[in-house]
């Protein structure tokens, strides 16, 4: 075998590997699509739960989670006793 048959093969071997890996991707996005239209067409697509922010900390947690006082929300009992601590006097 000569020096050029040999970069002819290796030329060959990668445009195979080229061809292989674009047809993965086509075949991964296509999937992809057709999962997102499913999961689209099955609800409105979020639960529907309200988040609310933490006054101390900024952190969002769900309505039901969370500890309110005088129309203030707090992601837990002590973050609600730091900020009335220093808020509340």
């Amino acid at each position: 075998m000569t020096n050029k048959e040999n970069k002819m093969g290796l030329i060959r071997l990668l445009v195979i590997a080229a061809l292989i890996y674009l047809a993965w991707r086509v075949v991964k996005n296509l999937l992809s699509q057709a999962n997102r239209r499913d999961n689209s067409d099955s609800g409105n697509g979020h639960d529907g739960q309200a988040m609310l922010k933490c006054t101390q900390c900024g952190v969002h947690v769900p309505a039901p989670e969370a500890f309110t006082h005088n129309g203030r929300h707090f992601c837990s009992q002590e973050h609600q006793r730091l900020y009335l601590e220093h808020h509340d006097r």
